[in-house]
């Protein structure tokens, strides 16, 4: 608990029982969220050295609000955790379940048998990912319906989507995975993970198309996965992104010292001929009362008048040629639209806010488009995209910074078959991100435990995780992504990359 001067004093545990080989098994009950039970052991320390405990493992019950799931009801749930004490801070691993799936007499039990196999076991009985601070954790996927296809969520953790962390015995929802014991797993008591997502539009032209929007403190990058064939038959997709050069350059002509507020003006009045029509074909829907997100029959003259209003919008915006292996960094401020079956994964600050310009579609999260706004804060230039930097190789190993932001970098590396990159997570450092874009391979650790990389995995490596290598199949090539988030004190003067 948190005394009135905010020093932390632990809570004395309910019961305690002592085991073989320096050994201690204690609960606690009628706890919040916080302190994390990493942060309980560590001030136990005192008594623990006492105790000349070397191995502890505390189960907590607890009770929480779900500020994610956008309910006001109480989550009871336990965790379990083993604290093997060490001069360099240890190890944690531990099991996190809802309910009071872990009876104490059980957890007592089998801690008096097998003291070192009580978080598998506790996995296993809970159906629950079994969380070390020493290995990486294996993020599971959560999928969310789009108007234009899909996200694939990797460390979501708000209304939106939760995303998971999955081992053998299970899954555990991410903040409840990252909560035990926080520090060790990523730098911070309450750290903002980097949100890691792909987009999957659907192959159709429009239908695909995500929204027109700005986002006015959001950073993020795009880097292209897949072309889909019978979309782009030539293999090279579009985004629309920023001003058109020619549009740019005939206002600037035409309209002088003013052309940013003619260019801005005629643009928000294109726009808003559009969002006429467009509530036209969304109000045909809900007369009919069908699915916003299925197709209604149109007439002809109204869909006529949607495609020629969508045309001339579209016309204003820079059309932008993307292959797979290219990247797309969007600092705030840049107009965009990604374009349909253009499958990519993205990297962005954890937070939610954007403003719609326009959709060719019902917008179905929110009652109204940002337009006015959108086209206020969006930059009135040509959108240059950016190119990766190459880095110092490693051997054959070829690296580049493929996004330079204030709040997080990531880095692109290139394995060929059977080679290998190096790499530390060290202790007083923050977590680290690893995603596969391409190839097959492994990650090796130095005590010699391996976990297998395929496409479009995705691992946090804890901040107190050490030393490990990437290493790419003997028969294939591999390409990873490692983002790592910035402290404010380290982050580059904004700019765009």
């Amino acid at each position: 608990m948190e005394t009135q001067s905010g020093k932390f004093q632990p809570t004395p545990p309910t019961e305690t029982i002592r085991g073989g080989e320096n050994s201690l098994l204690m609960t606690m009950t009628g706890l919040g969220e916080a302190p994390a039970t990493g942060r309980l052991l560590r001030g136990l320390t005192p008594y623990l050295d006492e105790q000349r405990a070397k191995h502890v493992l505390l189960l907590t019950e607890r009770k929480r609000r779900e500020p994610w799931s956008g309910k006001d009801t109480i989550v009871l749930y336990q965790e379990l955790v083993h604290w093997a004490r060490g001069p360099d801070g240890g190890i944690y691993r531990g099991v996190c379940c809802r309910g009071g799936g872990l009876p104490f007499d059980e957890v007592a039990a089998r801690f008096r048998s097998d003291p070192f196999g009580l978080i598998d076991w506790a996995g296993e009985q809970a159906g629950a990912a079994v969380i070390s601070s020493a290995e990486p954790l294996r993020l599971n996927i959560h999928f969310e319906k789009k108007p234009w296809g899909r996200e694939g969520w990797y460390t979501g953790i708000e209304k939106r989507g939760v995303s998971g962390v999955r081992t053998a015995s299970g899954t555990t929802d991410l903040p409840y995975a990252l909560g035990m014991f926080p520090v060790p797993l990523t730098g911070g008591e309450k750290p903002e993970i980097i949100l890691l997502k792909t987009l999957e539009p659907l192959p159709t032209a429009v239908l695909g198309d995500l929204y027109l929007e700005v986002h006015e403190t959001k950073w993020e990058t795009y880097l292209v996965l897949e072309v889909h064939p019978e979309a782009w038959p030539g293999g090279i997709g579009l985004l629309k992104a920023g001003l058109d050069e020619a549009v740019v350059a005939r206002y600037r002509a035409e309209r002088g010292d003013g052309w940013e507020e003619a260019v801005q003006a005629d643009l928000l009045a294109g726009i808003s001929r559009y969002e006429e029509v467009r509530r036209k074909i969304d109000g045909l829907a809900e007369t009919a009362g069908a699915d916003p997100k299925e197709p209604v029959v149109v007439p002809d003259e109204l869909r006529e008048a949607e495609t020629r209003l969508r045309e001339e919008v579209d016309a204003f915006l820079g059309r932008h040629p993307v292959r797979e292996g290219d990247l797309v960094c969007l600092p705030p401020g840049v107009l965009h639209s990604l374009q349909h079956g253009v499958k990519v994964v993205e990297f962005q600050t954890p937070t939610f806010e954007r403003l719609i310009a326009m959709f060719a579609q019902q917008v179905v999260t929110q009652p109204h488009w940002d337009s006015e706004r959108a086209v206020a804060r969006m930059e009135k230039a040509p959108y240059s995209p950016s190119a990766p930097v190459p880095l110092e190789s490693e051997g054959a190993v070829e690296r580049e910074q493929v996004v330079d932001f204030p709040q997080f970098g990531v880095v692109r590396a290139r394995l060929p078959a059977g080679q290998a990159l190096s790499g530390s997570c060290p202790r007083g450092g923050a977590y680290r991100l690893l995603f596969v874009t391409a190839g097959e391979g492994r990650l090796a650790l130095p005590d010699g435990r391996e976990f297998p990389l395929g496409k479009e995995d995705a691992l946090l490596l804890p901040a107190w995780m050490g030393d490990f290598a990437v290493l790419a199949s003997p028969a294939d090539e591999l390409t990873v992504l490692l983002a790592d988030p910035r402290p404010a004190e380290e982050a580059p003067q904004e700019r765009r990359k």
